[in-house]
């Protein structure tokens, strides 16, 4: 574990108190109480999300709102149940008849949104259209090891892979398209349908992306007739909205030295529970500075992950040591921890080459790109390494243009989340020496023979516990290495309304169970005022 910050380091970077903040929102609601809530349908839920989605094309879709919302509606061969367990979705059976082959039997039950059934041949399409290399898909990389897709019926695929592959049940999770659905990357202009339970009715770039119910797959009543995902960028309006009674659900989106504040209100629940996604500090290895080790553990001993937990997060996370989280099967803990430690990291520097000037600062000067959303994390960091002589020039952009410049390698430092890691097959994805995009997620562009030794074989490993003992070597290997400086697990939190009942949590953050929540409140068309 991370030890604790010391002292007073703390006050001066993070100066809000909750009183203060308090106050702050019981100003903003005194001048709120005339401002009218949009009126949404009768029967439907609003749930507000802080950016705009990419892409709502399960085909394209990479960045983590588009994938929570296409999880409500497409459907695909296999999903995660609450347990981070594989359970079938459009198959009710799966076989594994050799090494090299998967079989789905399909549900004969299933229609698109607009009646369609769904067979095989939309599956086939689906994925050939994605793998297609001139669809420009980035999902592309992730299917890699899938040498041919069969479908012997109607109600039957067959998946044959390269050679024995560890994770293929992961290549089955992509959502599903109908046959001859238009292939286009980039926006949500033109999204497909899909056979999930809810479908797209209206997007609005950063206004809202409104869902309502299937129409061929039967609901439960006193279930949403629909949602409408809300983009409000300000975490405070955020939170000023569930105060209002306007939106019923936010999930890991409200800033949280304001949970306590929203939990005192009679009429809101907030719920927290164990977390999987990964937040990590990662490194641009075209830097020759960056690729010396010693910079690398420096800047991770200047980190005080504790103290930002504990007062930023205000404990909404867990620290973490590796990428795979406890609820993991492949996690292991014994690995190279990174204790708060100004004073190694500055020994580090020393030996580096990097002693301190006159003023106290070093030659080293990195840009460090973010987000809005993520802008007082970047001033804490700013300020934790400064304290070592490093000076960190922070570039806030809106999430289209950061991500933008992520994939493309244009950054020295960043921080970002991994959102539903299921199987160690994510370290080959975003660590071996050949995933750099656009075929993979090897953004900065790390290369380590060994690491790639071992994440190859892992993948290619059948037998669990011989996986489980590769994956410890790369947990290991990584840690000692630093592609990523880890910082923590994030809990999800859950802020909404009192009488939404059903809502399950997953420790992957999904809103799946979005489909079956009921409400004892009011209609949502009664609360615009």
């Amino acid at each position: 574990m991370c030890e604790a910050s010391a002292g007073a380091a703390v006050p001066r970077l993070f100066p809000f108190s909750l009183p203060t903040l308090a106050l702050l929102i019981s100003a903003l609601l005194c001048g709120a109480g005339c401002r009218r809530a949009a009126t949404i349908p009768p029967g439907y839920i609003q749930v507000d999300i802080e950016t705009s989605p990419l892409n709502l094309d399960p085909r394209f879709a990479t960045d983590a709102i588009s994938g929570r919302i296409d999880e409500l509606m497409f459907d695909s061969l296999v999903r995660l149940d609450q347990h981070q367990r594989f359970v079938g979705d459009l198959a009710d059976q799966i076989e594994r008849p050799g090494p090299t082959r998967l079989v789905f039997h399909l549900r004969r039950d299933v229609r698109f949104s607009d009646g369609r059934p769904l067979t095989a041949r939309d599956i086939k399409y689906t994925y050939e259209s994605t793998i297609d290399p001139r669809s420009l898909s980035s999902k592309r990389a992730g299917f890699a090891e899938l040498a041919a897709i069969d479908t012997p019926d109607d109600f039957t695929v067959v998946f044959t892979t390269r050679g024995p592959y560890a994770p293929a049940l992961e290549m089955a999770m992509l959502g599903i398209v109908p046959n001859g659905a238009a292939a286009r990357p980039r926006g949500t202009v033109g999204t497909p349908l899909g056979s999930g339970p809810f479908m797209l009715t209206a997007f609005v770039r950063d206004d809202q992306v409104l869902l309502r119910r299937n129409p061929y797959l039967p609901a439960t009543a006193g279930t949403p007739a629909g949602i409408r995902f809300k983009i409000v960028p300000d975490p405070t309006v955020r939170a000023l909205e569930l105060v209002e009674g306007s939106c019923d659900l936010a999930e890991n989106n409200i800033e949280p030295d304001l949970l306590a504040y929203l939990g005192r209100k009679p009429a809101l629940v907030v719920d927290r529970y164990p977390g999987t996604a990964y937040q990590y500090l990662a490194f641009n290895f075209r830097d020759a500075r960056l690729r010396d080790l010693r910079v690398r553990q420096a800047i991770a001993y200047a980190i005080d992950r504790r103290a930002i937990i504990d007062h930023l997060r205000d404990r909404t996370a867990r620290a973490a040591s590796g990428m795979l989280s406890p609820e993991n099967e492949y996690y292991r803990g014994d690995v190279k921890l990174y204790p708060y430690d100004p004073t190694t990291a500055d020994r580090l520097l020393d030996a580096a080459g990097y002693p301190r000037a006159a003023d106290g600062m070093r030659a080293l000067e990195f840009v460090y790109k973010t987000t809005p959303e993520g802008a007082r994390l970047a001033e804490v960091f700013q300020a934790m390494l400064r304290r070592v002589g490093i000076q960190l020039r922070v570039r806030v952009n809106e999430f289209g243009t950061f991500y933008g410049d992520i994939a493309r390698g244009n950054f020295d430092l960043t921080s970002m989340q991994w959102v539903g890691i299921n199987d160690p097959h994510h370290y080959y994805m975003v660590f071996d020496s050949r995933m750099t995009p656009p075929r993979g997620l090897n953004r900065g562009d790390y290369a380590n023979p060994e690491m790639d030794r071992l994440v190859e074989a892992g993948d290619a490993e059948l037998n669990s516990d011989r996986r489980r003992a590769i994956y410890l070597k790369v947990q290991q290997l990584a840690a000692a290495d630093l592609p990523y400086v880890s910082l923590w697990w994030q809990d999800n939190v859950v802020v909404m309304q009192r009488g939404l009942d059903g809502l399950r949590p997953y420790p992957n953050g999904s809103l799946r169970s979005l489909t079956d929540i009921t409400s004892r409140r009011e209609p949502t068309s009664e609360r615009a005022r």
